[in-house]
């Protein structure tokens, strides 16, 4: 009879156990994310992802300026000097396009040497920075090469305007903003003035050349544009990164969640279990250190079961730190966790009120977050984290996941000693 009940047990505890799995999987398909390890973002692989697409981004531009330019000339729309008559044959002003072949040859060079340093550059900062200046240089010339201020590619700014607030910051989208407005600017009063003569221009647009209004109207429509754009994509790039953080947030608590639970496939001793939830919380949320409590049998006081290092600090010297206090208010903060069933986040322990001077003096006096463990209903512990070597507060979303890990927690312990119990039985 004890045998058959051991089994039912078992069998009732790996359900509960495969229902905790399910349940974790389907909350992280929910936002998206990949159950697995949990790591830091690798910005690198990021940066080296948006530069990818940029690089692509470029060839299809780079082949876009010859295709608009010879879709313009079977439209008889023809670019030429503003005093100039027709070109006598097509191939005389295929001829005369040289500068623009030259200019598409040079950015898919350019292309190429960029997906050469993709491969082998292990910082791609530079990399970043020589794309979006040197392409507001090339498209600078290009637009030169196309009429100047008349130019129809002055949209081409916008490409490194773009590139400089998905790679870099908003600062430098709209510092590429400003170069652009004042090449264009620039450019356009060397022309004016005679300084820098306007050697080619679209034919519908040779009345205009030197027309001052008009000049003026188009670089200033176009300045603004360009910083509306700088601008836009910096908020929305800003935004992106934002949910992008939260989304991360979210994978680190249903990751843990999700090992937490899978802990009893592997541990079956009460110790290993309490220690391997600790070290799931203390590297996935990058903390120092990690204090478990567990109640003691009468359920009327709190022992210190588990001191928990990160492998950052695996070798700095530790005491052997025996704690017991009972599970009282005048106890302190961890005490109350206990009893109010709510987690603190403090990080004023030097000024708080309740926090317990005996118990600060062994464990050390930082900033620190607690919450309590639960198992249906009842508290079976409480789960302490803090910075101690490196100093700083816990974040109000590290004290979150804490909250949720802690219970989870609670609940793979309380299943741990069922388990326990029903073996020895």
């Amino acid at each position: 009879m004890k045998t058959l009940r051991t089994i039912a047990i078992r069998f009732i505890l790996s359900w509960v156990d495969w229902a905790i799995s399910l349940l974790t999987d389907w909350r992280a398909s929910l936002s998206g994310t990949a159950l697995g390890a949990v790591q830091k973002q690798d910005t690198q692989s990021d940066m080296h992802a948006k530069i990818q697409l940029l690089v692509n981004l470029r060839w299809t531009v780079q082949t876009i300026v010859p295709a608009v330019l010879l879709l313009l000339w079977a439209q008889g729309l023809r670019l030429t000097a503003p005093s100039a008559t027709i070109f006598s044959n097509t191939g005389q002003y295929l001829m005369s396009l040289w500068p623009n072949w030259i200019l598409s040859v040079a950015g898919f060079t350019l292309n190429f040497f960029y997906q050469r340093f993709l491969r082998k550059g292990k910082n791609l900062r530079p990399i970043a920075h020589a794309q979006i200046w040197m392409d507001t240089v090339l498209f600078a010339l290009v637009i030169f090469s196309t009429g100047g201020s008349t130019s129809p590619f002055k949209f081409l700014y916008t490409i490194p305007i773009l590139a400089a607030s998905l790679l870099l910051s908003m600062r430098a989208s709209l510092a590429v903003a400003a170069l652009a407005s004042l090449l264009l600017g620039g450019q356009t009063w060397l022309q004016f003035t005679g300084i820098l003569e306007v050697k080619r221009v679209f034919m519908p647009y040779r009345d205009v050349v030197n027309n001052l209004d008009y000049l003026a109207a188009t670089v200033t429509l176009n300045a603004i544009l360009y910083f509306i754009i700088a601008f836009a994509s910096g908020v929305l790039t800003a935004t992106i990164r934002r949910h992008e953080r939260a989304l991360s947030r979210r994978a680190d608590e249903a990751n843990m969640l999700y090992e937490i639970s899978h802990i009893l496939q592997s541990d079956r001793h009460l110790d290993d279990v309490l220690n391997h939830i600790m070290e799931i919380l203390v590297t996935r949320l990058h903390i120092d250190r990690g204090l478990m409590y567990l109640t003691n049998e009468a359920a009327d006081g709190l022992d210190l079961k588990v001191d928990y290092f990160h492998p950052d600090f695996a070798d700095r010297p530790r005491d052997d730190l025996k704690v017991h206090f009972p599970m009282k208010r005048e106890a302190g903060l961890t005490a109350i966790c206990a009893i109010d069933k709510q987690p603190f986040n403090v990080t004023d322990p030097l000024n708080h009120p309740l926090i317990n001077r005996e118990l600060a003096a062994k464990i050390g006096l930082n900033p620190f977050a607690v919450a309590p463990m639960m198992a249906r209903g009842q508290v079976i512990g409480v789960i302490g984290i803090d910075r101690k070597f490196r100093g700083g507060i816990i974040t109000m979303d590290e004290a979150q996941i804490l909250g949720v890990a802690a219970s989870q927690a609670g609940l793979t312990i309380h299943n741990a000693r069922l388990q326990e119990k029903f073996a020895g039985d």
